[in-house]
């Protein structure tokens, strides 16, 4: 390979490399390949004009002229060595870290697929079917990518959705939860948002209770009430039925409308306090007796009414007749 060869490919990686990055000025290094060149041209000049052709009038003349050129030049530059020695001497002792900064003229490298590296190793264009279906794989992967971020979302957005039912359905127990006292707090419990003490109670009987309610026959509530005496439990009904008329009759001359309260029940007030819920003690209403119809004189009826008339069957014939349950004699 000649020197004029590798000085070509040389010459061409340098563009390749300019042409993706820039160059090594705009990068803040020098570059010493054109210092090289530079110097490699001034030498040429000066071995171009060592040429030897004769003397002559003419050419004594101007010799002698450049001579004095010559010496006021080497004059000259004696002057410029001594400043530009001094300045180098200044710019080493001032010398400080060199910056680099890529701006976003830089091109990032372009990664290359198997597929176009096979289409390119077997020299033709690719076909229309060929980049429909590229274009097809990129907006499935694309579809994809935001399904994967959808989910994400939907996921969240559930938690979100299950944690606010959470709060709401605890939140008459919250409403009625105080503050720590000096004796609760702790060095694990300064910092704990979930709620301790009986409103912790309330709320994990409430969890479980919601959970058995499935499958449960009572929704959830226990099957027995608590046990104490029965005059204290009725008592506590008539006052609770005492609470519930106030609270109605002052709502009602306030102009407020109540919520509806299901047949059966009593309007259950402050639901969320204490350790134990009210309707383990009280129940969820007051169980009334049933009371019997008057059917008005007490006579002995006969046959029933239909639509068609009074329908008398044979054995309150019979038994008005006094005969018996009727039938076949008996013969002995």
């Amino acid at each position: 390979m000649s020197d004029d060869d590798e000085a070509w490919s040389l010459d061409a990686q340098r563009r390749a490399f300019e042409a993706q990055f820039g160059s090594l000025e705009s990068m803040g290094f020098q570059d010493n390949s054109k210092a090289d060149a530079e110097s490699s041209e001034s030498t040429g000049d000066d071995s171009d004009g060592s040429d030897f052709g004769g003397f002559s009038d003419d050419d004594t003349e101007d010799k002698a002229t450049t001579t004095k050129n010559r010496v006021q030049y080497d004059s000259d530059s004696s002057d410029e060595m001594t400043s530009e020695s001094d300045e180098s001497m200044s710019e080493s002792e001032d010398e400080a870290p060199r910056v680099v900064r890529l701006g976003e003229t830089t091109s990032q490298p372009i990664t290359v697929s198997k597929k176009e590296r096979r289409l390119l190793k077997s020299g033709r264009a690719p076909t229309l079917a060929e980049l429909d279906a590229q274009q097809k794989l990129a907006q499935k992967q694309q579809e994809k990518e935001l399904r994967r971020k959808a989910g994400s979302d939907d996921a969240e957005n559930l938690k979100n959705d299950l944690e606010l039912q959470r709060l709401l359905s605890e939140s008459h127990i919250l409403a009625h939860n105080l503050e720590y006292s000096g004796a609760d707090l702790t060095l694990r419990t300064i910092d704990n948002e979930e709620p301790t003490g009986k409103a912790r109670k309330r709320i994990l009987d409430h969890r479980i209770r919601e959970i058995s309610a499935t499958n449960s026959s009572t929704g959830g509530l226990p099957k027995r009430l608590e046990k104490m005496p029965m005059s204290m439990r009725k008592g506590m009904i008539d006052a609770q039925a005492r609470r519930v008329a106030k609270y109605e009759q002052e709502a009602r001359e306030a102009g407020i409308v109540l919520a509806k309260v299901r047949k059966g029940h009593t309007r259950q007030l402050n639901m969320g306090k204490g350790v134990t819920a009210r309707s383990d003690r009280l129940g969820t209403g007051v169980k009334k007796a049933k009371a019997k119809k008057d059917k008005g004189l007490k006579i002995q009826a006969v046959g029933r009414s239909t639509a068609n008339g009074l329908v008398i069957s044979e054995r309150e014939i019979a038994r008005v007749a006094n005969r018996g349950k009727g039938g076949k004699s008996r013969r002995r």
